[in-house]
This record gives structure tokens, sequence and C-alpha cells, in this order.
């Protein structure tokens, strides 16, 4: 992942410049990993300093919290599951069009690119995205242009919560 991109999606989720989903996503992932939590302190003071206490808004950054450690917990054998055209299963989660994707040990998903940016946060097992092996709390960010194919690592089943940016009106991809 480009460092770049990678601070600037939590500089946006700091700043609740991201969609409700992507933010969902954000929120995931500084739940579970430290560093996360240390980038985004980070952020937080740059916003602080740069606005100063008197013009500081009332902060709906953290409104992801409860649904974020909500799906840390787990529980996925409950989830009403629902298998695409490719194999994959999918079930709906956050306010937009986030969802759930769980690929069964050895299980790939179809090739394919974004035309959106795409942010991945694994919740259980292993996901390999083409650039490395990723494991719980991990963000993978897809931005548009970019083509992989993401697949189950290891031995384990692999939920991963999946989040795009809202399409706008004129594409179909």
């Amino acid at each position: 992942m480009v460092p770049d991109t990678y601070h600037s999606f939590l500089m946006d989720h700091v700043n609740e410049a991201l969609s409700a989903d992507l933010a969902l996503a954000a929120e995931l992932h500084v739940v579970l990993k430290e560093e996360a939590r240390a980038v985004t302190e980070t952020w937080r003071q740059v916003r602080h300093t740069m606005l100063g206490s008197s013009e500081r808004r009332q902060s709906n950054e953290r409104d992801h919290l409860p649904e974020a450690l909500e799906l840390c917990v787990g529980g996925f054998k409950t989830v009403p599951w629902k298998r695409g055209l490719s194999g994959v299963h999918y079930a709906k989660r956050g306010r937009g069009r986030g969802q759930l994707m769980r690929l069964d040990p050895g299980q790939a998903a179809p090739h394919h690119s974004h035309s959106v940016l795409e942010a991945t946060v694994v919740l259980q097992g292993a996901f390999d995205d083409g650039q490395g092996i990723n494991h719980r709390g991990d963000l993978v960010l897809g931005w548009p242009g970019m083509t992989h194919r993401p697949a189950a690592a290891g031995d384990e089943v692999c939920i991963c919560y999946v989040a795009r940016e809202p399409k706008p009106f004129w594409r179909l991809s």
C-alpha cells in the first residue's frame, strides 16, 4: 500500500470526510491495530492545532465505534451469507453498500479492477491481495485503476469487511 494513501485515508477519517461505509472500515482498523490508533491520534492533534479549540467542530468521528466493536467480536456463524455468482459469500453490513466477504480456505474472488476507492479490513483469517498477506485488523486500500485477485491465505476461513466510495452516477463499473 502507498503510505501517502494510508495516511490520507486516516486523516480523512479523523476529519469526517469519509462515507459512512469507509468510516466504518477506518474505525475497524483503528480498533484492531495499535499503529492505526497512533496515526489517528497524530491527525487529531494536527486538526486541533490547526482549528484551535474555539473552532473545533462537534465530532461525530466515533459514531461507527459500536458497529466496529460488534464486528470485531466475531459471531460470523449467524450472519445471513449469500453466495455470489463467483462463489464468494457476502452479507450486507454498514449503512450503505458495505459488506462482509467470506472466502473459504484456498478460495479467491475474481480478478477485478476498481473505479473508486475500496477499503478492506481483515476480521478473521488471512487475506492475500497479490501484494502480500494481510491478517486480522490489516487495512487494504484498493485505489482506482488497481487490479487484484483477493484470496484466502492459509487454512482458515477469511472474513473481511469491504467498503467502497460511492460511485458517481456516470460510472458504471
